[in-house]
């Protein structure tokens, strides 16, 4: 297999690969949501275990993951629902071809009535693949965005419980090293979920694309961004 992502061979067995990819998403989605029901006990148990030992931050920690993996779950079951749905519709698709709606003798009100809202067969198809890939892309893409979230929190944990060990400071001067880097971090954290609402706005400017690309290059490091 050519491994040349330039190669016209290596194009073509991309292109087959996505046609095929609906087998892969099933098998992958199966296992997913096999692993995601049998870790929905024990996250519960480590968040009630954590709010008892009295660690809320903890227990706020598994509480969240919990959260993460229902919602991973859903959007995985919605997905595999949708991937059948689809697989039966290409197989009545196998069966009886397009709909021909001149075939059913249907009055001239019904049929551009069915025509508009129901349209071609083949149409309604590509639209629950369209679904089904976006649905599937978008569920483990949260998961890089809730690992994101926790790589830049316990980073910015770690970095200031290293300010506080420096103990031969006077407290004053550890408050003002703090400070000086929360803000910063703190201004930076907003830039950047700015520029991700704004689907790279401040990429696209000149004079904030000069300034952001440092901001831009050290959350891709905390955020593993750039996997």
């Amino acid at each position: 297999m050519s491994t040349n992502y330039r190669s016209v061979n290596f194009k073509k067995l991309l292109d087959k690969l996505q046609q095929e990819s609906w087998q892969l998403e099933l098998i992958i989605s199966g296992f997913a949501i096999y692993g995601l029901f049998a870790a929905n006990e024990p996250l519960e148990l480590k968040a009630s275990e954590s709010v008892i030992a009295g660690a809320d931050e903890f227990g706020q920690f598994w509480a969240i993951l919990l959260i993460c993996c229902q919602i991973f779950t859903f959007n995985l079951i919605i997905h595999v629902l949708l991937r059948g749905l689809w697989i039966g519709a290409i197989g009545l698709r196998y069966v009886s071809g397009d709909i021909n709606y001149s075939t059913l003798n249907y009055s001239e009100k019904f049929t551009s009535y069915l025509k508009k809202k129901v349209g071609s067969f083949d149409r309604y198809i590509a639209s629950l693949e369209a679904y089904c890939s976006i649905i599937f892309a978008a569920s483990f893409l949260m998961i890089f965005y809730v690992i994101g979230f926790f790589t830049v929190t316990i980073s910015f944990v770690l970095i200031i419980q290293s300010f506080e060990l420096l103990t031969f400071l006077p407290k004053w001067a550890i408050r003002t090293i703090i400070i000086t880097f929360i803000i910063p971090f703190f201004i930076s954290s907003i830039l950047v979920f700015i520029d991700f609402l704004g689907q790279g706005f401040l990429k696209k400017k000149k004079w904030t694309s000069t300034l952001y690309f440092p901001i831009y290059w050290v959350f891709s490091k905390l955020t593993l961004s750039f996997l």
